[in-house]
């Protein structure tokens, strides 16, 4: 069996439990937001508070990653995310902004670590369907919430629902033990970045080389739609499309679905036929398109017209992860991994934060869920227009210091 295998399945089930712990919220807003006393739109809110904690906590993940191992930081991710699902369980209106900040020091190292880890055992021709699949996680999560959570909330109630979520959480953290010792002796082996400059060091990172840049600055566009598509769709489909709960986490599912096939799929293509940056801006422009159907919808569409919309917007707002990984893991010095994508998440995050705040204000501001999408669309266009811009040619080499090691521009 390929080395590579177990701990992909293992890191692809640690995203899609950190995911369930995330997406559950917009799809128990409707039924929570009364007891919380807020409109269901300004529960995207809480998505940006839980970002605006991931960033530190994913320019941190090199030094977690030294110190404990890439198994060991996934655990710990594991159980900041159960404690913030039963936090928010409390319908406390504190309790459920500390879960909120509970649940961004789970998402930001989590990618980092498995980074590390799967490029470590995976040889350089297989990471990006390898990374492509790990991404998958994200799909079962939001497809669990789209399917199960709804069905938990009608039987038990919603804050039921987050204790069975934080439950199931947990016992996978434990579930992780075994490959935790046979795995991260590597990492603790390696040397440790000094400790005061972590994130500086990440940042610098990507900030040193051009081809990471300016994939930092589309991922952040595509961050702020992904979680757009996931945090509202629900939100949109029962108040502005009259949708039963139940249908409207069909929508999300599908969404996640398709998405899901859109990781993998998107990953073969990379393998075989054209490089991920290229399929990122297609993906953009994709993305965008969707994103503007979905903004002029109303309640006389058909159910499959709407459905086939969001399955579109999975597969492109929800696809490229994977991709944008295997770059990071490609462009990355050796050994450094691990670092780079907490740089380049850090970034990431922060359209993460800024994105579904807009879009709660634009919402709260009487503008509707229209508008949030059409602002969405526009940020991936811009994305899109990032990665295929042709980058300024390379200063001309000074010949008195031609000894020195020329940056190349990959």
């Amino acid at each position: 069996m390929n080395v590579w295998l177990l701990p992909l399945i293992a890191m692809a089930a640690v995203q899609a439990f950190v995911g369930l712990c995330l997406f559950a919220i917009p799809v128990i807003a409707p039924q929570a937001a009364p007891d919380l006393g807020v409109d269901p739109g300004l529960l995207g809110l809480y998505t940006a508070v839980v970002f605006t904690a991931a960033i530190p906590a994913s320019l941190g993940a090199g030094g977690l990653i030294a110190r404990w191992g890439a198994i060991r930081t996934c655990q710990a991710c594991l159980l900041a995310a159960a404690g913030a699902a039963l936090l928010s369980a409390s319908a406390l209106p504190i309790a459920f902004l500390l879960g909120a900040l509970a649940l961004g020091f789970a998402f930001g190292p989590e990618t980092p670590a498995s980074t590390q880890l799967l490029s470590r055992l995976t040889p350089p021709e297989k990471r990006p369907l390898v990374f492509s699949l790990r991404q998958t996680g994200n799909q079962f999560g939001g497809m669990a919430a789209g399917f199960a959570v709804p069905l938990l909330v009608l039987s038990l109630g919603w804050q039921a629902s987050l204790m069975i979520v934080a439950g199931a959480t947990a016992v996978l953290a434990l579930v992780l033990e075994p490959l935790a010792r046979r795995h991260d002796g590597d990492d603790r082996a390696a040397p440790r970045p000094a400790g005061r400059g972590t994130l500086k060091r990440a940042l610098d990172l990507v900030a040193g080389e051009p081809a990471l840049r300016r994939l930092a600055m589309a991922v952040c566009a595509f961050s702020a739609m992904q979680l757009c598509l996931n945090g509202f769709l629900v939100s949109f489909a029962v108040t502005g499309l009259g949708w039963s709960l139940p249908l409207a986490g069909t929508a999300l599912a599908v969404a996640q679905g398709a998405g899901l096939v859109g990781r993998v799929g998107w990953g073969l293509v990379a393998t075989r036929w054209a490089t991920p940056r290229v399929i990122l801006a297609g993906l953009g422009v994709a993305m965008s398109v969707a994103a503007a159907l979905v903004a002029i919808a109303n309640p006389g569409w058909p159910v499959p017209a709407f459905l086939a919309v969001c399955a579109a917007f999975g597969l492109s707002a929800s696809g490229w992860n994977g991709l944008f990984v295997a770059e990071v893991a490609r462009l990355a010095p050796s050994g450094r991994a691990g670092e780079a994508t907490g740089g380049m998440l850090a970034i990431a995050y922060a359209g993460l934060v800024a994105g579904p705040a807009l879009f709660s204000l634009l919402v709260a501001g009487g503008f509707g869920y229209s508008a949030g999408y059409l602002a969405a669309a526009a940020a991936a266009l811009v994305g899109a227009a990032a990665l295929v811009v042709p980058l300024p040619p390379a200063p001309t080499p000074d010949l008195s210091t031609a000894a020195e090691d020329t940056p190349c521009v990959r």
